[in-house]
């Protein structure tokens, strides 16, 4: 776990509060997830996909509030948590989530995914409000999932120009690996970058 902020700092970034989310921020992270990754791909996604993830909010919130508490308790005992989630607030809006995880998603594994040698962590999640882009927000969120250029990869859906040259500036390349999302995502299709 060396090179992650402990599980309770708080770090003030420009006009933002970053921290990890905890099991009481579980109904507005669903929310305003919900909302960033809905408005996140105009021209890519249809407008019913944006729907849909904005209807699910609800229903995750149990889900989130068990793996928020579980994340933090194993990270108190010295254990590597499955996942580290941080939030970015304004005031008492989220305006950023960045997720990292140390295990592939369920989804590579009834795959058969291949792995990329020598790299495990996966930066998950990287989310943020149209008012917080631009103010190098991004760039401490993903700092913290991955300090100090750790290795990493990160699956990117086809059409995110400009998340692709965002993770190219951070050290990611592209290796050729192509996966379908599946249906929920209509198929659309997914990239591997890493970075070591």
């Amino acid at each position: 776990m060396t090179g992650f902020d402990a599980p309770d700092a708080v770090h003030r970034i420009g006009d933002y509060v970053v921290r990890r989310a905890r099991p009481s921020d579980a109904w507005e992270f669903c929310h305003a997830d919900a909302e960033m990754v809905a408005g996140a791909y105009p021209g890519v996604m249809p407008t019913a996909w944006s729907q849909d993830r904005l209807a699910e909010a609800d229903r995750l919130v149990p889900e989130r509030e068990v793996a928020f508490a579980a994340s933090l308790a194993a990270e108190e005992r010295g254990e590597e948590p499955e996942d580290r989630t941080w939030i970015a607030l304004a005031g008492e809006e989220i305006v950023g989530i960045c997720v990292s995880r140390s295990t592939p998603q369920d989804w590579e594994s009834i795959n058969e995914v291949v792995p990329i040698p020598g790299v495990t962590r996966q930066l998950n999640h990287l989310y943020l409000r149209p008012a917080a882009q631009g103010t190098g927000l991004a760039d401490a969120l993903l700092e913290l999932a991955l300090p100090c250029r750790m290795p990493a990869y990160l699956w990117i859906i086809g059409g995110n120009e400009r998340g692709w040259r965002f993770y190219e500036r951070h050290g990611f390349v592209g290796d050729g690996v192509t996966y379908s999302c599946g249906p929920i995502w209509y198929d659309m299709p997914l990239f591997r970058m890493y970075r070591r």
